[in-house]
């Protein structure tokens, strides 16, 4: 009894002493950095290809097609990432020109009317005058040829030679007024319908010019061809256009996709521009979700490289296509960056650890892995790695807990 009330309290002095060097051991170690545990899983080595997501079907809306007009400035745009419906404005352009146009032309045909109705006024009224001094002339004409018609047994009884003569005189006046009024009633209505016609031509042009430019000024304000939502188009600095900027009429600004179904736009660097080809597999994580991996498979390589999007640098690249094998619309906008793998090879349940995770020491590649009362270095021996991972042939084992990240790597960069 007295050797187990010895061993009793010895026994607890120890429990106790091992408690706290454990305890000590997993405070220092947990100050040391992040642990994390080794697990199985698929190796994927290849190629790097970054790029933006986009989608399959897209409306790409930019300034309306109106001659003479080159240079558009924007006065709304429908905020990005606002979702619309069909019909609804999403961007218009300044109208300030176009409705100067429409005021001038509108008054051109509007004094081309009055024009128009002045001169079929005066020539109203000047046909009514020559009509009076036509009938007239006419009257005159009459009288004379009755006279001259007389018979000249009679004539010579009423009239003297002389007062016959003075009859021919009057009727050769008579009718040369008659003919003279005649022609030149005819002339001043061809002059008044050619006039007419001038200005009925100039106000048909003008009346015209009034339909396009109010036609025009309605397609100022572009509406959504479809339910959606807004985005911004990037132009070739990787600039957005704004409110109150001027765009060339062929560019576009705005894009309403249809996000249920996305694709990938890539590119991969020229030196690993021969290893590409449709059909591979891609596996990638946008910026805005990296802890999401999405998988697709390449539709269409480029047979040319060309210079990297929104760079000056002269950086040649392979651009490609991928299609995404599943569309989250919650999650995924055309625009997002993505940094992702061209499958080139699959491992197939290899032991991983984290590329951060292996550190240099005299004796070859180590990791730390963190035991029950200290911290171990273990070397180990590698196989093949990507980006992210590296394979594990020997040292550690499945569900060892090894340091991934210390302060001095925060703090100072050590590899």
């Amino acid at each position: 009894m007295k050797r187990v009330r010895l061993i009793v309290p010895a026994a607890a002095v120890v429990l106790f002493f091992l408690g706290g060097w454990t305890l000590r051991n997993k405070l220092a170690a947990d100050r040391q950095g992040e642990w994390v545990a080794i697990n199985r899983g698929d190796l994927v080595t290849g190629i790097e290809v970054t790029g933006t997501l986009a989608a399959v079907e897209s409306d790409l809306l930019g300034p309306p097609q109106i001659p003479d007009v080159w240079d558009f400035k924007i006065s709304m745009m429908a905020p990005e990432g606002s979702d619309v419906k069909r019909g609804e404005p999403v961007v218009a352009f300044d109208t300030t020109e176009l409705q100067r146009r429409l005021d001038e032309n509108r008054a051109l045909a509007e004094q081309a009317m009055k024009e128009i109705e002045k001169t079929r006024g005066d020539v109203a009224l000047h046909r009514d005058d020559d009509r009076l001094e036509l009938a007239e002339a006419e009257g005159r004409l009459r009288r004379a040829e009755t006279k001259l018609d007389t018979p000249a047994d009679v004539m010579a009884l009423v009239m003297a030679l002389k007062e016959r003569r003075e009859v021919q005189l009057d009727y050769g006046v008579a009718k040369r007024e008659v003919t003279e009024i005649a022609l030149r009633m005819d002339e001043t209505q061809r002059a008044a319908e050619a006039q007419i016609r001038l200005l009925q031509s100039k106000q048909t042009v003008a009346e015209s010019i009034v339909a396009r430019t109010e036609d025009a000024i309605r397609r100022m304000t572009v509406t959504a061809p479809r339910d959606g939502t807004v985005v911004y188009v990037t132009n070739w600095r990787g600039d957005k256009f704004k409110v109150g900027d001027t765009c060339w009429k062929a560019l576009r600004i705005i894009e309403i996709p249809d996000l249920r179904k996305m694709k990938a736009n890539g590119e991969v660097d020229e030196a690993d521009a021969g290893k590409v080809a449709v059909g591979q597999r891609v596996s990638f994580r946008l910026d805005a979700h990296p802890d999401e991996e999405l998988r697709g498979t390449i539709s269409r390589a480029g047979r040319t490289v060309q210079q990297q999007t929104g760079t000056k640098d002269p950086i040649k690249v392979l651009k490609v296509d991928i299609s995404v094998d599943r569309t989250d619309p919650a999650t995924m906008r055309p625009g997002m960056r993505y940094q992702g793998t061209v499958e080139l090879e699959r491992i197939r349940n290899a032991l991983l650890i984290p590329r951060s995770a292996v550190f240099v020491a005299p004796e070859g590649a180590v990791v730390y892995r963190r035991g029950l009362l200290a911290v171990h270095a273990v070397p180990v021996k590698l196989g093949r790695e990507n980006a992210r991972f590296a394979e594990v042939l020997s040292g550690v084992s499945a569900g060892d807990r090894i340091l991934v990240s210390t302060r001095d790597d925060k703090e100072g960069g050590k590899s």
